[in-house]
């Protein structure tokens, strides 16, 4: 080392640094960033597949729904041209094909209940007719021509 060049103020020492960019056990010295291709879009359909199962548990219809046919598409096309489909991939296929599965299962049972079960939607109907007196001052036959009671009752066929 040049002590010389450092009293004097010079402290651009030499260490003969390789500039080149290569490293000097011949291996470049960082390896090449590499992304796969659909990755992006397997990460998508995993992350709206989740979503889409615990939607599905707070009882909502469209959000399910949605999100699940989405993810659906995402997992697919983030296979590309390849065989396998991405890890990723595959969790945001099964878990939105999941979400649908049981969001249409629930609404199926709900339907299911209501049309074996008419009296409760009677009742729902005569509450409601109740309520809006009640706030409006008026009874729904007043104001619509027939109560929500009738009106069920004519569309369901029910009596």
């Amino acid at each position: 080392m040049d002590f010389n060049n450092y009293e004097n103020g010079n402290n651009n020492l030499n260490y003969s640094q390789n500039h080149s960019g290569n490293s000097p056990y011949g291996y470049p010295p960082y390896p090449p960033s590499y992304q796969m291709p659909g990755k992006g879009l397997a990460t998508a359909a995993m992350i709206l597949g989740i979503i889409s199962i615990l939607s599905t548990f707070l009882m909502t219809l469209y959000i399910p729904m949605i999100l699940g046919s989405i993810a659906i598409v995402l997992a697919i096309l983030s296979k590309g041209t390849k065989k396998n489909m991405p890890g990723q991939a595959t969790a945001g296929l099964v878990c939105g094909a999941g979400g649908l599965v049981v969001n249409v299962g629930i609404f199926t049972a709900a339907m299911v209940f209501i049309f074996t079960h008419p009296e409760i939607l009677q009742d729902m109907a005569r509450t409601y007719d109740a309520q809006i007196e009640q706030i409006y001052g008026e009874s729904t036959e007043d104001m619509l021509g027939q109560s929500l009671e009738d009106m069920i009752n004519e569309t369901f066929g029910w009596d």
